[in-house]
């Protein structure tokens, strides 16, 4: 089985590199590695040359503008030759070194569409504050605004031909509004990997306070419409006050420490 692992990347010079070494390093060697740069400006592009010389039999890229994330991801899909693809942002990395093995292992197991897993993230200084697990997912969590992690998710590519690519025109919403197009609309089931798969890096544009809080809940209502799922607003509702609760908790202990 071949994988495709796509990395969107614009501007994360500081981490790339960590980034394709996580992926290099992977114990599964049938890996197409496809990096999408949205024309940086940082020294990235530098970086990326630098390991496809090294490397031309794995990696592939292109650094062109794009209107967002979704845009070089779906760029990255079409370049892809992979019976399955990932993702893999640019300043993320693997949790270890064999979790393409486990996700190969995982698909020549079972006939599932697509697996989801669990994902953590971790500050600059490297410090984990947070373990996002799937363990409990089930697809009426969706109804709620609950979705598996993203970088998670791994998908046969003939998929993304049967059902549609991502949307562009969503800033952080398209991956949600992607798991209602397989869950809901096309009663797909995927399977639960139980491992920790992909090491985030808090900053990103998901995890920034008015996205997670704002943008976050306005797309996830929106998908839900376009999928004429029904929506229960207190429901998202709900997600959002305890984001907000759990902001001013962490506030609060931050401000108690520097006193």
């Amino acid at each position: 089985m071949k994988v495709s692992i796509i990395t969107a990347t614009r501007n994360n010079a500081s981490t790339l590199e960590t980034t394709i070494k996580s992926v290099l390093w992977q114990s599964y060697k049938n890996i197409e590695y496809i990096i999408i740069d949205g024309a940086s400006s940082d020294g990235s592009i530098d970086i990326i040359k630098r390991y496809t010389h090294q490397y031309p039999h794995i990696i592939k890229y292109m650094s062109d503008p794009d209107s967002g994330v979704y845009s070089a991801i779906n760029k990255g899909i079409a370049m892809a030759t992979g019976d399955v693809v990932g993702l893999l942002h640019g300043n993320d990395v693997f949790s270890s070194c064999d979790v393409v093995e486990q996700v190969v292992a995982k698909f020549g197991s079972t006939n599932a569409p697509f697996l989801y897993g669990d994902v953590k993230y971790r500050t600059l200084d490297g410090k984990i504050v947070r373990y996002y697990s799937s363990d409990d997912f089930a697809k009426e969590k969706l109804l709620q605004g609950i979705a598996p992690p993203h970088p998670s998710l791994y998908m046969r590519r003939d998929l993304f031909y049967r059902y549609g690519f991502y949307k562009e025109d969503y800033l952080i919403g398209a991956d949600f509004d992607m798991f209602l197009r397989l869950m809901v609309v096309n009663d797909l089931c995927g399977e639960y990997l139980p491992l920790d798969m992909v090491t985030m890096s808090v900053g990103g544009l998901s995890t920034r306070l008015y996205h997670r809080i704002f943008t976050n809940n306005r797309e996830k209502y929106r998908a839900l419409k376009e999928n004429s799922c029904n929506v229960n607003v207190f429901l998202l509702l709900k997600r959002y006050l305890c984001t907000l609760k759990s902001f001013r908790k962490k506030t609060q202990l931050r401000n108690a420490k520097n006193k």
